[in-house]
């Protein structure tokens, strides 16, 4: 199966990836030098990493497979959507702008959010892997 990025921007209420390398170089700006806040950034890192692992594989695994494996996606995925409120909350309590938790949104406002929040958080993974060569 051969996707694009080009699919990807067909889909309804899509972060590009400007908007993702936006929205994360200020939650890079928020953090600054806080060594709190890139402790649960890191946690956003780890969950992302953990989700993009089951999602980059799902459409190559067989119906029964995926299947058996949704519930675990579903929580990793939750996982990031934890991060993402985790992170927003404690930059919040420091005073830091958070806007950009509001521009990737809450899926309590729009379901399709809830993609928009595993999508940044593939693309918190992918950022994080090429930058570890």
């Amino acid at each position: 199966m051969i996707t694009s990025y080009s699919e990807y921007l067909e889909k309804p209420s899509v972060l590009t990836f400007e908007d993702m390398t936006r929205i994360h170089e200020a939650i890079i700006a928020g953090i600054g030098e806080d060594e709190e806040a890139e402790a649960v950034y890191d946690k956003l890192v780890r969950a992302g990493t953990n989700y993009i692992d089951t999602r980059a594989g799902w459409k190559l695994m067989p119906k029964p497979v995926r299947k058996e494996r949704n519930d675990e996606r579903t929580a990793r995925h939750n996982a990031v959507i934890i991060a993402l409120d985790e992170l927003a909350a404690c930059l919040e309590a420091k005073g830091k702008d958070t806007a950009w938790r509001k521009e990737i949104g809450f899926e309590a406002e729009d379901k399709v959010n809830r993609k928009r929040c595993g999508d940044f958080g593939c693309y918190i993974a992918f950022i994080n892997s090429i930058n570890a060569r």
